[in-house]
């Protein structure tokens, strides 16, 4: 008995062997065709290997062929029929390459597919009715191509979609009311649409809908009426004529009785002006003097005066001027007056977490950044003591206090202007549009210049840390090198931001924001790597739909092993240092560990930074750089 069920294992066990065999020989008979039918670079497959599963892009399990990763690797032409064949298919990406035509029919039988990313090729017509039935798809990408027709309402029958990009492409029509539940990114922006956006898409940023003609939310484009309504009835419009002329008669006698008071109270202002001139005469004088001659209203200096100045609204300009000087710290070699701060032509580069930036140009040219800290909770001795502090260190990678000024109504704090604005302004402004994309080798150099300043100020004490790490406080020079601000003021005011904008960088264990920890500080900075390397802000709305932060999204398509699809589309062109991305992102994700005790130390993330980007760093540092 024991005899014959060996021999039936063995018999199942050869039978299943040679099944699997011919199905991942089928499998490797569809990618050499694959290989045959689209033109450009060539694909490095050794093909007279017998497994397709040693082949780069091509992942396998249980003998199949599950994901096929080919990005970038600049393929034209049709894709074959034939790609159907891989039932066990969860990943197909073929992003960013110049492949033309439809999609073939036979993707109709991948019921397995999970992750569908054919963006960024030339991609046409209409999307076909068999995409609606792969019930497995979470994410699907067709962005960037030319599709046309209309945006299916049959989307909705994909029960797990998660993600629909499908932005810069001609699809017409208007947005379908999708109501598939886990639906969290979505994109149509740059299309030919129509219509009202519905309002369960109201929550999403505004780059999700642009270079449409659509209305309503989030775009704060004001739908029109609807043209379908009843007419008013003839007892409605009569109602509305005689209360029409009751109104005008009401309005004409309140004309009469204003008339008749002003002409009383003329003769008496004219009285009330003559004494009062003199007064206002001898004020401006006494101004004028105390000021160095320039006044504080209107003209041409008056104008660039109050750019500064009436910012404020809680203290008056002659008040600034004169109540106190400005205070410069260290060796600054051209300093200037508060009345000049006052007079300079101000611009504001932003709202942040304790104040309003602005840069300030003096009349000799001279551009500086100022800060308007707001709810300044420490004493002007405290706030003198802690800014001399922080302006005594000294390090390549900070932007240190040059100077400040404290009275009761307004605290300013002074710094060098960073001409090339922040991180975050390079990364997000504008949705990316009209900016020049940074390359992997610029992004190499701030992510350890930025690790090298923070761990300066780590090192000036165990209880030295900066408090408030985010990409806008990563400033840059004209060559891109880093610039670490802001270091300190956590000490001295009270964030004026919304709890959510901090959240986005805030450690979790921190409740108290004038309370942050090194390790604290090693959370944001850890964020501001995940958004260096994702392009994604923290505070991204697709981010934060049921609570989902920036690690645990990142950490979900690790866990996916589709490692290359987290990096921002930009870096997707440098296969030569994907190694050096994805250890860069590991090393993010140990900084954003929940528990401090598990963070590494700064010194330790510069040291780990500039080990796996040394090859970057090299070849950048050959290039002739200027400040």
């Amino acid at each position: 008995m024991k005899l014959k069920e060996t021999v039936l294992f063995f018999l199942i066990a050869f039978l299943i062997a040679i099944v699997s065999g011919a199905d991942l020989a089928s499998d490797r008979e569809v990618l050499i065709k694959l290989r045959a039918s689209v033109g450009g670079r060539t694909l490095f497959w050794n093909t007279t290997e017998t497994e397709p599963c040693l082949w780069t892009g091509v992942t396998c399990d249980n003998k199949r062929v599950t994901a096929l990763r080919l990005p970038a690797m600049g393929l034209t032409g049709d894709l074959p029929l034939g790609l159907g064949n891989l039932t066990e298919l969860q990943t197909l990406s073929l992003r960013f390459n110049a492949l033309t035509g439809e999609i073939p029919s036979d993707f109709g039988n991948l019921v397995n597919l999970r992750n569908l990313y054919l963006h960024g090729n030339f991609f046409s017509g209409e999307v076909p009715e068999f995409l609606f039935s792969l019930q497995k798809l979470v994410r699907l990408n067709l962005g960037k191509n030319n599709f046309s027709g209309e945006v299916s309402e049959k989307f909705n029958k994909l029960t797990r979609l998660d993600t629909l990009f499908l932005e810069q492409n001609r699809f017409t029509g208007s947005v379908p009311d999708l109501n598939v539940p886990p639906l969290h990114q979505f994109n149509v922006s740059f299309n030919n649409l129509t219509g009202s956006i519905p309002k369960r898409f109201s929550h999403l940023d505004i780059s999700a809908f642009s270079g449409n003609s659509l209305c309503g939310n989030p775009l704060q484009v004001t739908c029109p009426g609807n043209s379908n309504k009843k007419g008013l009835s003839g007892g409605a419009i009569a109602g509305i004529v005689i209360g029409c002329v009751f109104g005008f008669l009401l309005i004409l006698i309140l004309l009469v009785l204003c008339c008749r008071k002003r002409r009383k109270s003329d003769s008496d202002n004219v009285a009330r002006a003559k004494s009062v001139e003199g007064d206002v005469s001898r004020e401006k004088t006494s101004r004028d003097v105390e000021s160095g001659g320039a006044g504080a209203g209107g003209g041409a200096d008056g104008g660039s005066y109050s750019g500064l100045a009436s910012a404020s609204t809680t203290a008056s300009a002659s008040g600034l001027s004169l109540e106190k000087s400005l205070v410069f710290i260290g060796n600054v070699t051209s300093k200037f007056s508060l009345d000049d701060l006052l007079r300079a032509s101000a611009e504001v580069l932003g709202k942040g977490t304790f104040g309003t930036t602005y840069k300030a140009t003096l009349e000799h040219g001279m551009s500086v950044a100022v800060k308007r800290l707001k709810d300044v909770t420490s004493s002007e001795r405290e706030f003198r003591e802690k800014i001399e502090e922080v302006g005594k260190f000294v390090h390549e990678n900070l932007v240190p206090p040059r100077g400040y000024y404290f009275s009761k109504d307004e605290k300013l704090v002074v710094y060098d202007y960073m001409p090339m604005g922040s991180l975050s302004a390079l990364l997000h402004a504008n949705n990316g549009a009209g900016r020049t994309p940074l390359n992997w080798e610029t992004r190499s150099t701030i992510a350890l210049g930025a690790a090298q300043g923070i761990a300066y100020l780590h090192s000036q004490g165990p209880t030295s840390s900066h408090g408030n790490i985010k990409s806008s406080n990563i400033l840059l020079t004209k060559s891109y090198e880093p610039r670490v601000s802001d270091f300190g003021l956590a000490y001295l005011a009270l964030p004026t931001a919304t709890p959510n904008r901090i959240s986005g960088y805030r450690a979790p264990e921190v409740t108290d924001a004038r309370k942050v920890s090194q390790k604290a500080d090693i959370y944001s900075f850890g964020i501001m790597l995940l958004e260096l390397l994702t392009g994604k802000a923290p505070t991204h709305s697709s981010l934060n739909e049921e609570g989902v932060d920036l690690p645990r999204w990142v950490q979900s398509i690790v866990q996916d092993e589709w490692n290359t699809e987290v990096f921002d589309m930009e870096l997707l062109r440098y296969q030569s240092v994907e190694e050096e991305m994805v250890n860069l992102l590991q090393l993010a994700l140990e900084c954003t560990a929940q528990y401090p005790d598990k963070r590494p130390s700064m010194d330790v993330v510069a040291s780990k930074i500039e080990k796996i980007c040394s090859p970057s760093l090299e070849k950048e540092g050959d290039k002739i750089r200027y400040d």
